[in-house]
Formats: C-alpha cells, structure tokens, sequence
C-alpha cells in the first residue's frame, strides 16, 4: 500500500510540474509588433512591473469612433525597459514572447485588451524611428 500512495504521489506531482511548465513557462507564440510607443510605465502593487502600450499601423486616436488597436506588453529586462522609456512617442519594433498564463512578477495579464489572451513579454527592442 505504502508504495502504491508513493508513486501515486510521484505521478501527481511530475504532472502538476508539467502543468505549470506548460501554462507559466512554456512560449506560447513568438513574433514582433511594430507601432508607435503611447504609454510606458512601472507599476504594481508588490511586484514593480514595466508595462508598455503601443498603438498599432491604422489605427488613429484622433479620429472619433475608429478603431483604435493597441497592443499591451509588458517588459522584465532593465536594459530594454529604459531604451523604451527613451521611445515614447516614436515608432517602435518589438520582439515579444506570449505565455498562456501570466506570473505576477513578469507583468499584468492584458486578457480581454489584446486580439489574443496571454502575457506578452517584450524580450527585444529591434527598432526605433
């Protein structure tokens, strides 16, 4: 009985690691986006987060009652967050890593604010105009 509970243990804790590999850890999707930098700040509660908001080719804010597509990420590298703080307002290309699920330290979950849930993670700044 008693190796029977042990490896059902082990069974049980092997699939809640993958679990949490695959949802938390595991890249979803990859790729870049290219827009002009609106907002970028450092924000949160316990977890001090940089969170960007980048408005996306065709949309126009000053035009009442378009469609304006922005595109949220956040940034946990010291080194791209100040080069972005430096961008504000110009052109940008990011590279970005998409996780199904967000950790509190990495940056807010923008479900709901993005075409696709998922925490999006800036790794890369390629480009700025």
């Amino acid at each position: 009985m008693q190796k029977f509970l042990s490896r059902t243990l082990f069974i049980l804790i092997v699939v809640l690691g993958l679990a949490f590999y695959w949802f938390y850890y595991n890249v979803y999707s990859d790729g870049q986006r290219n827009g002009v930098l609106v907002k970028f700040s450092r924000k949160g509660d316990i977890f001090k987060t940089y969170e960007a908001q980048m408005l996306l080719p065709g949309s126009s804010p000053d035009k009442p009652g378009f469609n304006n597509n922005y595109f949220y990420f956040s940034v946990d590298n010291d080194s791209i967050a100040k080069q972005l703080m430096n961008s504000e307002g110009k052109d940008v290309t990011v590279h970005y890593k998409q996780y199904r699920k967000s950790l509190p330290w990495r940056g807010y979950n923008y479900n709901g604010q993005n075409s696709d849930n998922g925490q999006y993670i800036a790794d890369q700044l390629i480009s700025v105009k």
